[in-house]
């Protein structure tokens, strides 16, 4: 597939690579690429191909992959093998302003977001730094298409800042409001808008048990009830199954724990497992539809474990991703 116009050419150095194969993954015109290139003594070359959102995929490691943008001239990549996802991209403006953000802002959250939870902290408080410290560098970085990605990304972390997003993306130039990312962030925005919060009613849905049957949101109208957003395959969710179940013992007699699993179907079999595994002895729905949720989409569940305390009619007491939160919500219920 030939590039038009002038080339983005990568010349690398990845300490402990070796001669190990690298992968450039990438959608263009609506259709998966992928890219193999083979390093010799930690060094490589790689001539990119033009993506349909400007960034590429650079793997290594599937478990802790990065990514570049797309421009033209020469992109100087360096870091460590044993760290992929801290891979510097330098030398064209839109790769020198992402890496920016990640020396500054991305690479010291993961840090101490490892730290505390070693330490059995929460990690809200440095979720909540994170975008305020995001869309300030958004902000000093408006004519970037790079702050348009990062500023997409902001708009999945945290819905309480919905205005201040519409707010910068009007002040970025046409053609990065027009772009994937500013297409995806005015959708975006319009889920914000109409996604249940404190104080709104929550949407009724309609989804399958573990038996195939349809249970709806609605019929559990006249208690309160917990929604807990989670999955299998998170680890945080899973961590805290111990907390919930025994929030369950505790209120389960006066609130409808109802869990919402983001499966796909193939993973069905893996969602039972660990419902038996973590005693997750509550309603537990799925669309086994994955990442193509309705549901998840028009909540706008982007963190998981994610929950929401409903009253009896169905309005949003508390959304949270945060057990301890939502540990003080359940206590402040009116005593029966």
């Amino acid at each position: 597939m030939a590039s038009p116009g002038p080339t983005c050419q990568l010349v690398g150095t990845i300490k402990g690579i070796g001669q190990q194969p690298i992968l450039f993954q990438y959608r263009y015109q609506g259709q998966e690429h992928t890219d193999t290139v083979r390093a010799v003594h930690d060094q490589f070359r790689y001539t990119a191909h033009p993506s349909d959102d400007g960034t590429i995929d650079l793997i290594i490691d599937r478990s802790q992959w990065t990514s570049f943008w797309y421009e033209p001239g020469k992109v100087l990549v360096s870091g460590s093998s044993s760290t992929p996802h801290q891979l510097t991209f330098t030398g064209t403006p839109n790769n020198e302003v992402h890496t920016q953000y990640r020396r500054q802002i991305e690479w010291p959250y993961y840090a101490t977001v490892q730290k505390a939870l070693a330490a059995g902290q929460s990690t809200l408080p440095l979720r909540q730094q994170r975008v305020r410290q995001s869309l300030q560098f958004v902000e000093q970085h408006l004519a970037s298409q790079a702050s348009t990605d990062i500023l997409l990304w902001q708009t999945r972390y945290d819905e309480t800042q919905a205005e201040t997003y519409r707010r910068l993306l009007a002040r970025m130039p046409k053609a990065q409001q027009e772009s994937v990312q500013g297409r995806e962030i005015a959708k975006r925005l319009v889920i914000l808008r109409n996604m249940p919060v404190v104080g709104k009613v929550a949407t009724n849905f309609t989804m399958p048990d573990t038996a195939g049957v349809a249970t709806s949101l609605a019929s559990f109208r006249g208690r309160y009830v917990l929604l807990d957003f989670w999955g299998h395959w998170c680890g945080p969710c899973l961590r805290v199954m111990p907390q919930l179940s025994a929030l369950h013992q505790q209120y389960g007699q006066r609130v409808a724990f109802v869990g919402v699993a983001a499966e796909s179907a193939r993973d069905k079999p893996l969602w039972l497992r660990a419902i038996r595994q973590h005693h997750a002895g509550w309603a537990q729905l799925s669309e086994l539809a994955g990442d193509e949720s309705p549901v998840l989409t028009q909540y706008n569940i982007t963190a998981f474990p994610t929950y929401l305390l409903l009253n009896p009619q169905g309005v949003v007491l508390a959304r949270t991703s945060d057990v301890e939160q939502l540990t003080q919500a359940l206590a402040a219920l009116p005593k029966p």
